[in-house]
């Protein structure tokens, strides 16, 4: 091509972004000749790939001439997806006034994204004031404003204020198919189901988004058979739209595998591979399959469906490893976690898994080595839940005064199941002293749990000191605490 005019340039620049090129599209937008549209997407290529610092950069450098609307979204948006809230906030409003002189006016998009920062930083005064800068410069009427007006009831409802986002809802005209999923979500979210089921029965339209609401919806308040009742008249609608997503397999076997309904869970596997969200096409619903195996103790099956993934992340592995500890085959689990660590599918929660497998199985010298390794090999720094975990280690195998000293001496507050871990120790291996520390400090954390005062009663009876854990049980008497009554449940 002789001669490559502007759009030429944009949609170059565009293919190669939309492929993920990023150090070409870098290259190309040094050399290209650039306008508005060219800043805007290599703003949002270098947000989607999380150069938020860069993207500052080519959004700063933009000629005041090439700033329009579309630009300065990207940029907000970039923060948004960042998880970087208040940046975005603080862009919007820093530029609101010099940009309305300009006649760059926010659009519906741009107050999508900026509705969805106040929600990430709660901030619903802030909220309420982008609201009233909607009604003075979009028209309601406007079919582009029905999602600015969803963004609103997400934003109320999610942060305390159901009614007003009930009264946006129900002003809303025209209201679109999101609309209802919203405030599906609304109800769910506070728990309503029995208001969210009549909602849903009474839409006109409904997609695979509503269903898989209302199946988490019973999923989260503990009524797993009406969530499975949910996904059989799914899959009984027969309706394109209504089709079973993704989503909806990852719901349901997230389900099963909480209640540990194994047969559910080995029909619903059967259902997705007939929809074709076999494992071996989707990761995710590969992954629920092996969390659902593994709570369901079928562990054989778990490393059939990880063989069986034509691609696997590193939520794969972890899902696996974690299962393996939990259902006693700790060696197995640390075998298969040093495969992952040596492929490079790992994270933060790989090492619980590991360390959770070495606590049960008893490898501590293993689980050791491997967090004394965590920055300095992996580069994952440790966090309080690794450091729990090692307590717990430490603890399980009588090294107490080792557990204590890690407790005292780590970059945390000590936390309740720090201390918990540690008392647990104490009670497994008799260890009075430390126990009695652990016991006091955990009852200084936990007032109104007797827990930790019962483990350090039985400690001393266990010791033979009866007298000792009378005096102990009648602290509870006396603080006028309760230890909850165990209870176990069959569906």
């Amino acid at each position: 091509m002789p001669y490559k005019n502007q759009a030429t340039w944009n949609a170059m620049l565009t293919v190669i972004l939309q492929f993920d090129h990023l150090e070409l599209a870098r290259n190309l937008f040094v050399r290209m000749p650039r306008n508005s549209i060219s800043y805007a997407l290599m703003i949002s290529g270098l947000s989607k790939s999380g150069f938020v610092f860069e993207a500052e950069g080519v959004f700063n450098s933009m000629p005041t001439g090439d700033i329009n609307v579309i630009s300065w979204t990207a940029m907000i948006c970039c923060y948004t997806k960042s998880h970087q809230p208040v940046d975005a906030l603080k862009l919007f409003s820093s530029c609101y006034g010099d940009y309305y002189e300009l006649d760059i006016i926010p659009n519906a998009h741009t107050f999508s994204i900026v509705i969805k920062s106040c929600l990430e930083a709660y901030l619903f005064i802030t909220g309420l004031q982008v609201s009233a800068l909607i009604v003075k410069l979009l028209d309601e009427n406007n079919e582009n404003s029905v999602f600015v007006q969803n963004s609103l009831i997400d934003l109320h409802s999610k942060l305390g204020k159901l009614t007003d986002a009930e009264k946006i809802f129900y002003g809303l005209r025209p209201k679109d198919l999101s609309s209802w999923n919203v405030i599906l979500t609304a109800y769910t979210y506070h728990l309503l189901v029995d208001k969210a089921l009549k909602t849903f029965n009474s839409m006109m339209e409904k997609d695979s988004v509503s269903w898989n609401i209302m199946i988490s919806g019973f999923a989260e308040t503990g009524h797993a058979n009406k969530a499975l009742e949910m996904f059989i008249q799914l899959l009984r609608s027969q309706k394109p739209e209504s089709r079973p997503s993704r989503s909806t397999f990852t719901t349901t076997l997230t389900l099963c595998a909480t209640f540990c309904m194994l047969s559910w869970g080995r029909m619903v596997h059967g259902y997705a591979i007939k929809c074709g969200h076999h494992n071996n096409k989707n990761i995710n619903v590969g992954n629920s399959l092996i969390n659902m195996y593994a709570k369901c103790g079928m562990i054989v099956e778990s490393e059939r469906v990880l063989h069986e993934m034509l691609k696997r992340d590193i939520v794969s592995w972890n899902c696996l490893v974690l299962g393996l500890a939990e259902n006693g085959f700790c060696g197995k689990a640390l075998n298969v976690a040093v495969m992952a660590l040596e492929l490079g599918f790992f994270n933060g929660n790989t090492f619980i898994a590991v360390l959770t497998s070495c606590s049960h199985g008893g490898f501590i010298d293993e689980g050791l080595k491997i967090f004394m390794f965590m920055s300095e090999k992996y580069g994952v720094t440790p966090t309080i839940d690794h450091y729990n975990c090692v307590i717990d280690m430490l603890g399980r195998a009588g090294r107490l005064i080792e557990a204590h000293d890690i407790l005292k001496t780590m970059p945390f507050e000590a936390n309740s199941a720090a201390w918990a871990a540690l008392l647990n120790g104490c009670l497994i291996h008799e260890n009075e002293e430390i126990g009695k520390v652990a016991a006091l400090k955990l009852q200084e954390l936990e007032p109104n749990n007797a827990s930790s005062f019962v483990m350090l009663a039985n400690i001393y009876v266990r010791r033979g000191e009866m007298e000792e854990s009378k005096q102990v049980l009648s602290l509870i008497n006396n603080n006028g605490l309760k230890k909850d009554h165990g209870c176990s449940w069959v569906l």
